[in-house]
């Protein structure tokens, strides 16, 4: 555990201990709803990892792994660090839960650049990822038309990042890296909310935005890749619940992780 801020005398003079329970518990509740602005990834120059999915495309992240909002109180001392820990196992405990939250910016290939682009920016990590039981995904996209669902034979580019991508988070971590951050061993739910207004990208034919992301978490949810990690895939279309899949699992899958990994997925 990191070393503790604050001495018995600084306890003793603390404004912040000197506040009710009451009050104390409240505050600590309102710290695992924090959230951060969304950085611009493009014109961001705090790009700090890049993963290239096995056939194109590239997943640059930004802010990738923003201090978890609980962090810093945690560590001033003894008392407090009881306390918060206390309101985060309650919180997530509950039917509430504990919610992390993560940007999802997707620019189609164009001119300049001609391959997708995946912004990942996590705008809430409230706490250690052994409490957080739910993700939410903004999904967010820009020229949405020219990305690559499906390749010849298999999946395209972009369907390849985004099962790189989500292969990561569940062997490493909201870092996407190995050894830096604390890989999940129980989600309860991920969901993944399409932002838009544009009728065409929320309409449910196989082409649209929509449609596509239908098909691709109704696919890893059948695969039975996630079995074990995770109980439930969830679609929603600007905030309103579309579709919802329970997640397979399956005794004996390694045919399915083997097949994948040529398309990027990080065996668990």
């Amino acid at each position: 555990m990191a070393t503790m801020g604050l001495n018995t005398n600084d306890q003793q003079q603390s404004l912040f201990l000197q506040l009710p329970r009451e009050i104390r518990d409240r505050i600590y509740e309102e710290l695992l709803d924090v959230e951060f602005p969304i950085p611009d990834p493009i014109d961001s120059k705090e790009e700090r990892l890049r993963l290239a999915s096995r056939r194109g495309g590239s997943i640059r992240v930004v802010n990738h792994l923003p201090a978890i909002s609980t962090g810093g109180l945690a560590r001033c001392c003894h008392q407090i660090f009881d306390e918060l820990s206390g309101t985060i196992e309650r919180r997530s405990a509950s039917a509430r839960g504990i919610t992390g939250k993560l940007d999802l910016m997707i620019h189609g290939p164009e001119e300049r650049h001609r391959q997708e682009r995946i912004f990942p920016s996590w705008t809430a990590l409230p706490a250690p990822m052994s409490s957080i039981k739910i993700i939410h995904v903004t999904f967010r996209t820009i020229k949405p038309e020219t990305l690559f669902w499906v390749g010849d034979g298999g999946p395209g580019f972009f369907t390849q990042a985004l099962l790189h991508l989500l292969g990561c988070f569940f062997a490493y971590g909201p870092s996407f890296e190995d050894g830096k951050s604390q890989a999940p061993n129980w989600i309860e739910e991920l969901r993944m909310d399409l932002e838009t207004d544009d009728r065409a990208l929320r309409g449910g034919g196989r082409r649209s935005v929509c449609g596509q992301l239908k098909r691709f978490l109704m696919t890893v949810s059948c695969s039975g890749v996630l079995g074990g990690r995770l109980g439930k895939l969830s679609l929603y279309v600007a905030g309103t619940l579309s579709d919802e899949w329970e997640v397979k699992k399956y005794e004996d899958n390694l045919s399915t992780v083997r097949e994948w990994s040529q398309y990027g997925w990080i065996p668990l």
